[in-house]
């Protein structure tokens, strides 16, 4: 069924919207496509509560893989960049990029200098936070 799911979806939103209950739906359904009557039951509430729409939410599970290098790199070109900044240009989780910059040492192999430069860095970075009302900026 896997490989049908949305259209499978897309048939119980019609047979929903046409007055068939759950099992009638299923029924029909099941002559050309295989659904179960579980399946079924779970769409029709959701169709019942208003929520019609049938496109898969995005959702945790396994994450793709993501360049190690260009996040290390990323983070070199732009360092006042959040985790989280970094994980909607990488799409994934910002655990992820976190792990990446633990397991690559990027913090540990950085001077004392380095840490200077970038503070003293920081007032710029403000001013363009408050010249964007707040909005995040590209640099």
């Amino acid at each position: 069924m896997e490989k049908n799911k949305g259209v499978i979806q897309e048939l119980l939103k019609y047979k929903y919207e046409l007055g068939y209950n759950a099992k009638e739906a299923t029924r029909n359904i099941n002559r050309a496509k295989k659904v179960d009557y579980a399946t079924a039951k779970r769409w029709y509430s959701k169709f019942r509560s208003g929520k019609l729409d049938v496109a898969d939410k995005k959702r945790s599970g396994r994450s793709r893989e993501v360049d190690r290098v260009a996040v290390v790199n990323a983070v070199e070109a732009h360092p006042s960049m959040t985790l989280r900044m970094l994980a909607d240009d990488f799409d994934c989780h910002h655990s992820e990029i976190a792990k990446i910059l633990h397991e690559a040492e990027f913090f540990k192999s950085k001077t004392r200098e380095w840490y200077r430069r970038r503070i003293y860095q920081l007032e710029d970075q403000w001013q363009k936070v408050i010249e964007n009302n707040g909005e995040y900026f590209d640099y």
